[in-house]
């Protein structure tokens, strides 16, 4: 009889002990199901804030008629480089495909100087754009991963800032500057072509480094223009992104 409450009371607190065992693993596969729901949860959708620096410079062609002038000293024009400003959206389309649109500050400029003795004349002419980033973009990679995106980028003309330096008659130099806004395209496109990385700090927030180029696709002037100007971009753009 002894041994028999022996064996009920041994075989009561095994498999008692298997259960408490059992409900661990249980609990424990429960609370890793549910963390792995809440990482999972964002909605793919990411806000960024950028900066652009960029090479900029132009094509300059005669507009052929009765509006047409001679290039002249514009052909010793050279490049500037601007810097501009952009935020915008995210959309996750797919595994690797994203949607992007956004807006911000877009400019591209030119320059000249000529100096010689007692002489001087240089100016530089920036011209300035609200942008508006449209672009589809393929990624793959997780906490690091490529990015690379074409699209196009509407333009809306803001005015042409022209800083013009010359010697007054005491030899020091003179800068004048102007905002000119007549005889201009005021909407423009741009071909745009992205290619870098997205990294990822957390789940919530990351960056983002990329190559750009940019290519206008019609003129910078109106069609009464002697020239048609056809402005492009080389440089990065890169800023930081916050995930939901």
């Amino acid at each position: 009889m002894k041994y028999l409450i022996t064996l009920l009371f041994l075989t009561s607190y095994l498999y008692g002990g298997t259960q408490i065992i059992t409900n661990n693993e249980e609990t424990k596969k429960k609370e890793s199901t549910d963390l792995d729901v809440t990482s999972n949860n964002k909605s793919g959708t990411e806000i960024y804030f950028g900066a652009s620096p960029s090479y900029t410079f132009r094509t300059l062609e005669i507009n052929e008629g009765v509006f047409a002038k001679p290039i002249g000293e514009r052909a010793n024009e050279t490049a500037e480089w601007e810097t501009g400003f952009n935020a915008g959206v995210r959309t996750k389309l797919n595994q690797h495909m994203k949607f992007e649109i956004g807006a911000g500050y877009a400019a591209n400029a030119e320059s000249y100087n000529f100096s010689e003795n007692d002489s001087l004349y240089k100016y530089t002419n920036t011209y300035r754009h609200i942008s508006f980033p449209i672009r589809l973009a393929y990624t793959f990679g997780d906490e690091i991963s490529f990015y690379g995106g074409v699209g196009v980028m509407p333009k809306a003309f803001i005015s042409m800032k022209k800083e013009t330096t010359t010697l007054d008659i005491n030899n020091n130099e003179k800068t004048v500057t102007t905002n000119e806004t007549d005889k201009f395209n005021y909407f423009l496109v741009d071909a745009v072509a992205t290619l870098g990385t997205q990294i990822k700090f957390s789940e919530h927030y990351g960056i983002f480094a990329m190559l750009e180029g940019r290519r206008q696709l019609n003129s910078s002037y109106d069609t009464q223009s002697p020239y048609i100007r056809k402005a492009y971009a080389l440089g990065f753009n890169f800023g930081i992104e916050i995930y939901f």
